[in-house]
């Protein structure tokens, strides 16, 4: 199992700009970074209404579109990021997981005065600082 660290702030706290300097300096030193944002409301837009591929899904468990070295997977399942981490990233030495502030029990790196356990993240605290928690 990878080393699992949740990135929990509210929105526009600078959660993603963390998580893509953190991926470039573990990715750096060797480490294969893995990566999962949650999408509570549904927001996120992986596929246009009426393409193949969503028509599909409307059917299907679980669609694939594979073309110039990716693979976008769709596959219906529960809001369990740890599933998921098992599933796809178990080969990973570390994965960050965008939001899902209410996980307790493992690495949490918190931004802006939300309200939930974890190491406090400011301007003060160096990447270097976070990193050492993270693999320590």
């Amino acid at each position: 199992m990878p080393i699992v660290v949740f990135i929990a702030g509210y929105h526009n706290t600078g959660k993603t700009t963390l998580t893509e300097k953190l991926s470039k300096e573990l990715t750096l030193r060797g480490y294969r970074v893995g990566y999962i944002k949650h999408d509570p409301k549904g927001h996120g837009i992986t596929d246009k209404e009426g393409s193949d591929s969503y028509r599909l899904f409307q059917i299907l468990d679980r669609v694939a579109l594979l073309g110039a070295g990716k693979l976008t997977l769709w596959e219906k399942t529960e809001d369990d990021p740890l599933k998921a981490v098992e599933r796809y990233f178990s080969d990973f030495d570390v994965v960050l997981l965008e939001g899902w502030k209410s996980i307790k029990g493992f690495k949490k790196l918190v931004l802006g005065d939300l309200d939930v356990e974890g190491f406090r993240i400011d301007e003060k605290v160096s990447l270097e600082e976070i990193i050492n928690y993270i693999l320590t």
